[in-house]
């Protein structure tokens, strides 16, 4: 199972307007590689404009963490037999050194964040977006530095 060998944690629920930026939950980082965020967005206005910053306590952001996203192929839902117009495949992976916008209405966006891109010294991943208004939610799936098929939380 999924979740006895990676821990999957539910960072942003919103299900009105998000309106102009939110942060997601902050993620402590300590006992983790990687962290895939795997965003999905009913109707947004404009382009959704995402970063990910660390910093030393829960909630801060202070540096900018590199990473890596990717825009789903078509609207979700949309699946077309052996190709690539397809919701759940994705496009080219795009580097993320400071923010990233994207055009995101029904689409699905993964980014990818690896532990080691992160300030030393900081111990805590805070992902943001941006967008004059929409629907969105995300989950983070964490490859954990130490196998255990049920672990504690990494939120605060």
């Amino acid at each position: 199972m999924i979740a006895e060998s990676a821990k999957i944690v539910p960072v942003l629920v919103d299900d009105g307007d998000f309106g102009s930026t939110i942060d997601l939950d902050s993620i402590n980082m300590a006992g983790y590689h990687k962290a895939t965020f795997i965003f999905t967005f009913g109707a947004t206005t404009g382009d959704v404009t995402f970063y990910m910053k660390s910093g030393v306590s829960e909630g801060t952001k202070t540096n900018y963490v590199a990473c890596k996203a990717a825009l789903g192929g078509a609207a979700i839902g949309t699946a077309v037999a052996g190709s690539t117009a397809s919701c759940d495949v994705l496009g080219a992976w795009q580097d993320i050194t400071t923010t990233l916008a994207l055009t995101c209405t029904t689409k699905m966006v993964v980014i990818e964040v690896n532990a080691s891109a992160m300030t030393d010294g900081d111990n805590w991943l805070t992902g943001n977006i941006a967008a004059t208004a929409g629907i969105g939610h995300c989950v983070a799936i964490l490859e954990p530095r130490y196998g255990s098929n049920r672990s504690g939380t990494c939120l605060k």
